[in-house]
């Protein structure tokens, strides 16, 4: 699967704006990776239906972006079933670290938003999930006016992103469907 995708932010961008989609990428793959973790089914889109639900009023998105979207939730899926390195779309270092931070609050925001969709008892998570939400709950907290301006924002940053990405995966393993393998497995 090609994961370029999650290093076209800016394109992805242009893409939502051009279309008057009032969400940012990072919002739409929180949102994507949400339904995923919180266990939405893989097969037949039913995916976009309750992707539309949540984000656009229940109304379809327009062609070009429901292509970028399938393009997008299907990296999803293969960068957090198969191992390939999850990553995670948000701006790059084009941007300042400030829009990374605020980025990263809007993915996380909308990462839970997808994930209680799916997920609305969180006593079957196990502590250290619901601790990681609670986490994820904190980041959506930042206050980016407070940070800094002696570079360890860039730091700060990096520590979330890969916070998150952990989030994801151990979200994922507790309630994410899996993907049936398709080579049949022989006894003999």
């Amino acid at each position: 699967m090609n994961n370029q995708v999650f290093s076209q932010y800016n394109q992805a961008s242009d893409l939502l704006d051009s279309h008057q989609v009032m969400a940012t990428p990072a919002e739409i793959h929180g949102v994507l990776c949400g339904l995923l973790c919180g266990g939405i089914n893989l097969k037949d889109h039913v995916w976009l239906h309750e992707f539309n639900q949540l984000v656009n009023d229940g109304q379809p998105m327009p062609e070009p972006v429901t292509t970028w979207l399938d393009e997008l939730f299907r990296a999803s899926v293969a960068s957090i079933t198969e191992g390939s390195g999850l990553e995670l779309l948000l701006p790059d270092d084009e941007f300042s670290t400030e829009e990374q931070l605020l980025a990263i609050i809007d993915w996380s925001q909308a990462f839970l938003a997808g994930f209680a969709v799916m997920q609305q008892d969180l006593a079957k998570a196990s502590d250290e999930l619901q601790e990681m939400l609670s986490d994820i709950t904190d980041i959506t907290q930042l206050d980016v006016d407070s940070m800094s301006d002696d570079g360890s924002d860039d730091a700060s940053f990096y520590v979330l992103y890969e916070h998150l990405k952990l989030g994801v995966i151990m979200a994922y393993e507790e309630f994410g469907q899996r993907i049936p393998s398709s080579k049949q497995q022989t006894l003999h």
